[in-house]
């Protein structure tokens, strides 16, 4: 999967007359969550022991709905992730349920921006490592 940058400024309020103004979730953002998921796991895999994620399927589309169990799964392969990499914490995600609470823009601030540390955290890893050099051989001549 390909990398794309995490959205960190998502942005809601709630007016006094309880109207929402402010950044909707939609499919290009389930997909860019769930795509870099699964290049944060392939990341991760070339630093660390072999671990699985679980697959949310295709990317959906404009007409494709998101389902509680589904966004509960990207929260669960983060913590798989994190609990296989650098077991650090990054807050306390809620449950989502059939029919209730929704994702707001703190919880997606909070998922987005954790994805963006990882992804960070991993490069300065595989661009950090000492590469030792290897000489098998006498210098300026032959045996």
């Amino acid at each position: 999967m390909a990398w794309e940058t995490p959205k960190t400024d998502w942005y809601g309020r709630v007016d006094k007359n309880g109207v929402y103004t402010g950044d909707r979730f939609n499919a290009v953002d389930f997909n860019r969550i769930k795509n870099n998921l699964e290049h944060l796991r392939d990341m991760a895999i070339k630093l660390y022991a072999e671990f699985s994620i679980v697959s949310l399927g295709d990317d959906r589309t404009p007409r494709d709905y998101f389902y509680a169990d589904e966004i509960n799964q990207m929260e669960e392969n983060l913590n798989t992730i994190v609990s296989n990499t650098f077991k650090r914490s990054y807050g306390s995600a809620p449950t989502y349920n059939e029919n209730g609470n929704t994702m707001n823009f703190a919880e997606l601030n909070r998922l987005e921006g954790a994805i963006l540390d990882l992804y960070d955290k991993l490069n300065n890893q595989t661009n950090g490592r000492r590469m030792f050099t290897w000489n098998f051989g006498m210098k300026g001549g032959s045996l």
